[in-house]
């Protein structure tokens, strides 16, 4: 039901990681960690329960790089026709390297 340009999430994506780092410091496709964002958040889009939603947020809260790839730990909120709260949100960690499906991938709805 849910389905949104990928676009539209990398810029979200984008914003969001440039609201998280110093003054100066690379957006999300400077920095080299696009790939792996956008890999990581098909992931999230895949396994999460969108019913019912007219909006679902990515927060990148962690980027941490790894001897390969990066760790991302992302927060989603899937929100419906009443914007206020969200209807369900979820925490994810995600191991991966470039835009390969993840090495590892675990997804807790939040209570």
């Amino acid at each position: 039901m849910f389905h949104r340009n990928k676009t539209a999430i990398s810029l979200i994506l984008a914003g969001l990681f440039a609201l998280a780092t110093p003054a100066g410091a690379a957006t999300v496709a400077e920095s080299g960690v696009e790939h792996e964002v956008n890999s990581c958040v098909a992931e999230v889009r895949e396994q999460m329960d969108s019913s019912d939603a007219t909006r679902v947020r990515h927060d990148i809260v962690a980027i941490e790089r790894r001897t390969v790839g990066y760790t991302l730990k992302i927060s989603t909120s899937i929100f419906g026709a009443d914007e206020g709260e969200a209807i369900r949100a979820y925490t994810t960690t995600c191991i991966v390297n470039g835009n390969n499906k993840p090495m590892k991938f675990s997804i807790s709805e939040a209570s």
